[in-house]
């Protein structure tokens, strides 16, 4: 007589089947409710097992960490032996929410899914019995039978680099939760120390906070449609991305409690209502789209304005108007825009960038070898203090310019708020030609002060009292031109505030921490 075989038996006999069926595994092995699948839960779970990498930018209460912990169990229990790893920017991401899944999904199984489950790691190491029958390869990959989760906080990001090496095996699943939060450094090192093969797969998942930070990169798609939409798309770096908005829900969509803990249309509607349905609080927390703008920038609004009233795109040389250059130099940085002034308009047609130290003469180089004819070239105060050049010969960056010919002239004092806030009341004037600026539109979007992460989090953001410094040097040049214009002259002509000088000449070690960030705007 044939032994008849036990459900949980058939169970373990379909493991190898439920490797293209996460879904099926969710809601036979695990205890997820055939009628709590929705859509966009599927396209992740189907996401990861047919794809490399999985980038999800997802609104709120849209149970992205929920479908991540089934992801990890799922990925954990049917490939073996493999490897996951789970981060998250702060510890209460890892242990309090995403691992909080884990545990509830692995408590809920229908079957033992084995192994030894602590807060923060699940172990799957077969008995030593069963290791000494195993040949010493196949050994040493499932001494790495085990999935676990640690933080990556930016305060101590040299040491939670080391954290992300080293890890290898068969199969092997990253899974990085709240993703903007993390630190470029845990980033780079994940993508280029673990995912080091097509078995190796990556799952990047978050609110889309930061239209700066390396999952916006993965995410972007030169096709403008794609970025600002709902459906599925493969970015330029090759990532499948998948947009999770709160209207997508079925909370939303029928105007009641399918699913608990869901969205609901009565909170989408009171976001909406409060902060207007452009608003990138809505894009955000709703949509889950990237923001126009950074968050905690100087300018990011400014430019996001300039945008959407055409202020941005194809505004060229005019060739009968003087151009006008305005520069931050150093030894090591050169930033340089050009500008012209056209009939109360301030025209941004170009720029230039040097982050290898190639000096002045590379500079004089640049400018002669451009078309423009020039009408004066303005650089910070500092200069004319002879606090800057060369050492070595005792020359200025002023004496050194001239002997290349450039008459450089140094703008009126003023302090660092000062500067910022010429710089906000000229923006409006701004016309910006996008193909020749783009190092300028860049430090426009992001240049702010350095978000603190460690005491930040989604209720309130926290600012370092300095400036961060990518793109410091094209923002100051930007800051010159706004002071010049306002209180001084151009070709001859007072074209600001005639009269008028900043409230605060203090210059040099000035860097202020005035409340000028456009923060939430």
């Amino acid at each position: 007589m044939v032994k008849a075989l036990s459900d949980t038996e058939l169970i373990y006999n379909k493991m190898q089947e439920y490797k293209q069926d996460p879904v099926g595994f969710c809601t036979k092995v695990l205890s997820l409710k055939p009628e709590y699948v929705w859509r966009k839960m599927v396209n992740i779970m189907t996401s990861v097992r047919d794809n490399q990498f999985t980038a999800v930018r997802a609104a709120h209460s849209v149970s992205k960490t929920f479908s991540l912990g089934r992801v990890a169990v799922w990925f954990k229990t049917c490939f073996q032996p493999s490897t996951v790893i789970t981060t998250a920017p702060n510890d209460n991401l890892v242990r309090n929410q995403l691992w909080r899944e884990i545990h509830a999904a692995y408590a809920g199984a229908k079957i033992p899914l084995g192994g030894k489950m602590t807060s923060l790691q699940w172990d799957v190491k077969p008995s030593k019995e069963v290791l000494e029958t195993l040949s010493p390869e196949v050994r040493e990959a499932f001494e790495k039978n085990f999935a676990i989760g640690f933080s990556t906080s930016p305060d101590a990001s040299a040491e939670n680099a080391t954290k992300m090496q080293g890890w290898h095996n068969v199969e092997l699943l990253l899974l990085l939760d709240e993703v903007c939060g993390l630190h470029p450094i845990i980033w780079k090192t994940g993508m280029i120390s673990l995912i080091t093969n097509e078995r190796c797969k990556v799952v990047a998942i978050g609110n889309p906070t930061d239209p700066e930070c390396d999952f916006a990169r993965a995410c972007h798609s030169s096709d403008p449609d794609k970025n600002e939409g709902n459906e599925t798309y493969i970015s330029d770096e090759g990532w499948t991305v998948i947009t999770i908005s709160a209207k997508d829900t079925p909370n939303y969509k029928q105007n009641k409690e399918v699913i608990p803990g869901l969205a609901s249309r009565q909170w989408v509607d009171r976001l909406v209502n409060q902060y207007g349905e452009k608003s990138d609080t809505v894009r955000m927390r709703i949509l889950g789209l990237f923001p126009t703008h950074k968050e905690g920038t100087y300018y990011g609004a400014k430019l996001a304005k300039a945008r959407k009233e055409g202020r941005v795109g194809n505004y060229g040389w005019v060739d009968s108007a003087a151009v006008y250059t305005f520069m931050d130099t150093g030894d090591v940085w050169t930033a340089v825009i050009f500008a012209q002034f056209l009939r109360g308009r301030i025209r941004i047609i170009d720029d230039y960038f040097d982050n290898e130290g190639l000096g002045l003469p590379n500079l004089a180089n640049v400018l002669q070898g451009k078309p423009y004819v020039y009408g004066g070239y303005f650089v910070g105060p500092e200069l004319k203090y002879g606090t800057s050049g060369k050492f070595q010969t005792g020359k200025t960056t002023l004496d050194l310019a001239a002997e290349l010919k450039l008459h450089l002239q140094s703008i009126p004092d003023h302090s660092f708020d000062d500067g910022i806030e010429a710089g906000r009341s000229v923006f409006n004037q701004l016309e910006i030609n996008e193909d020749g600026s783009v190092t300028f539109i860049k430090a426009m979007s992001g240049y702010g002060k350095k978000k603190n992460m460690a005491l930040s989090n989604d209720e309130t953001t926290i600012y370092h009292d300095t400036p961060a410094k990518p793109h410091r040097h094209m923002a100051d040049a930007f800051r010159h031109l706004a002071v010049q214009y306002l209180y001084g002259e151009i070709g001859g002509e007072n074209l600001g505030w005639p009269g008028a000088t900043p409230t605060r000449k203090s210059y040099v070690g000035d860097r202020g921490v005035g409340d000028l960030l456009e923060v939430g705007s």
